[in-house]
Formats: structure tokens, C-alpha cells, sequence
């Protein structure tokens, strides 16, 4: 069900970007904030995955006990419409390369954390950035834990870029998004390998001190690696898109294939 769920999920938020009006995650920051200040770092980031882990379970529950497979399918399907984003990738991507509209052009562009005046290195990295938030890691934590866990990713993500909190809570908070990120980062670094030049990105992976510990950093590297900084930017976009795209085709091929030895539904 959640390969069904998934595959249904990307197509609808793909073709109706207007899903993404839905997303209303505010109340993760918020879940986030009633922890802080209680003297303890950790409880901004306890208080969110309790709260995401109490929500989904019980949303799921609730689902499958009134309809069944149906009702897993359907909270599958709204799992992913509401977790993944918060907008549809291709469309900021094409957004921030379109000069006839300046104003939507400044938005995207600003979602996507790039400038005008950037390279196409740092225009692939940012690419890929924005497909790690926005795909991979939310499509990894619901085939591992359903809706609970595209929660739980989706606030830790949000709760760290938005909540008002103090140095140590957001300290935690970006610990526990970097555990989140480290198989998400691990399986993404072999798609995008194995989906591009793999000598390449091996090397690349290598040189890095702290390989192990799979950072987000390493898209930077990986951009850097597989791209040209003497590209435009819309070029730049382009070629990160490409390498996203690859990496996703990759891991549904995959989950395909797990879904036919039995090994997930």
C-alpha cells in the first residue's frame, strides 16, 4: 500500500501544484515551542517527534480500523500531499528561470536559496538541497514508518528552520535532522553514483573527513564534482534537476522491486 500511496502521492502533487495551499505546517514550530525554555535542550525536540509519532499513529489507526487497506491507501495517498514540499520542485525550477514574470521568477528563486549571479555549481547543489527537504527524506521515513515518520521529518525540518528557539535546543534539533538526513544521504549519494559517474562521486565521497557521517554538505561536493561552474545558472538548475530526477527514477525502480520479493507493501 505505501508504494501505491507514494507513486499516487507524487502524481497528484505533481500535476496539482495547488495541493500544496494544504500544507499547513505551522503548528510543528509551534509543537517545537512548548518545550522550550523548561530548562532542558532536548524537550523542544522530544515534545515535536512525540506529538508528529502521536498524531500520524493515531490518523493511521484511525484509517485502516474504519476502511480497511482502502483507508491505509487514502492516508498514505494524504501523507505524502501534506508532507511532501512544502511546493512542487519542478515548478519553482522552472519559475526561476522564467524572465517573463520577475516577480514569480524572485520567489522561486528565494525558495530555492539561489541568485541570479550564482554558478551553475552552486545552482546544482541548491537543486539538490531542495530535493533532499522536499523528496528523499520525506519518501524514506514513510516507507520506514508510514505517515509518523513523513511527520516526524517534515517537523524536525520545519521546527529547525523556524521555531524561535534558544542555541542549545537548536542545537539538538539539528543533531536529530542530521540523523534523520544520514540513510537518506547514504542511499541518495549511491543513486545519484550510480546514476552518473560512480569513480566520480566515489572519490568525491572519499575526500571528505567526514564521510561517514554522510553531512548534507556532500551535495555541495557531489554539485561540484558532476558540474561546471563556467555554466549559467538556469543551466546550473537544470543539471541538478537531472541528477535529481535520476536518483528518484533509481529509488522507485528499487522499491518496485522490494515491493515484488515481498519485503514491503
Amino acid at each position: 500500500m505505501k508504494i501505491l500511496a507514494l507513486l499516487i502521492g507524487l502524481f497528484i502533487a505533481h500535476q496539482q501544484p495547488g495541493v500544496a495551499a494544504w500544507r499547513a505546517v505551522d503548528w510543528m514550530p509551534a509543537a517545537a515551542r512548548l518545550g522550550t525554555g523548561k530548562g532542558y535542550d532536548w524537550l523542544p525536540a522530544v515534545t515535536l517527534v512525540a506529538l508528529s509519532l502521536l498524531i500520524g499513529g493515531v490518523l493511521t489507526a484511525l484509517a485502516v480500523a474504519l476502511a480497511g487497506d482502502f483507508g491505509a491507501l487514502l492516508i498514505g495517498i494524504a501523507a505524502i500531499l501534506y508532507t511532501m514540499g512544502p511546493r512542487d520542485l519542478d515548478r519553482d525550477l522552472a519559475a526561476a528561470v522564467d524572465e517573463r514574470d520577475l516577480v514569480r521568477r524572485e520567489v522561486a528563486m528565494e525558495r530555492l536559496i539561489v541568485q541570479p549571479a550564482d554558478d551553475g555549481i552552486h545552482a546544482s547543489a541548491a537543486v539538490l538541497h531542495a530535493a533532499l527537504a522536499r523528496w528523499f527524506g520525506v519518501i524514506f521515513w514513510f516507507i520506514v514508518l508510514g505517515l509518523p515518520g513523513a511527520l516526524v521529518y517534515r517537523g524536525v525540518r520545519e521546527a529547525f528552520h523556524r521555531a524561535e528557539l534558544n542555541l542549545g535546543e537548536r542545537h539538538v534539533l539539528g543533531r536529530c535532522l542530521a540523523w534523520l538526513n544520514w540513510p537518506v544521504m547514504l542511499l541518495l549519494t549511491g543513486a545519484i553514483g550510480l546514476m552518473s559517474d560512480f569513480d566520480r562521486v566515489r572519490a568525491t565521497f572519499a575526500a571528505r573527513a567526514d564521510r561517514w557521517q554522510f553531512p548534507s554538505a556532500l551535495l555541495d561536493d557531489l554539485a561540484a564534482a558532476l558540474g561546471s561552474g563556467e555554466v549559467s545558472l538556469a543551466e546550473g538548475l537544470d543539471h541538478g534537476r537531472g541528477l535529481a530526477w535520476r536518483a528518484l527514477k533509481l529509488w522507485l525502480v528499487v522499491l518496485s522491486l522490494l515491493l515484488l520479493a515481498g519485503w514491503i507493501y
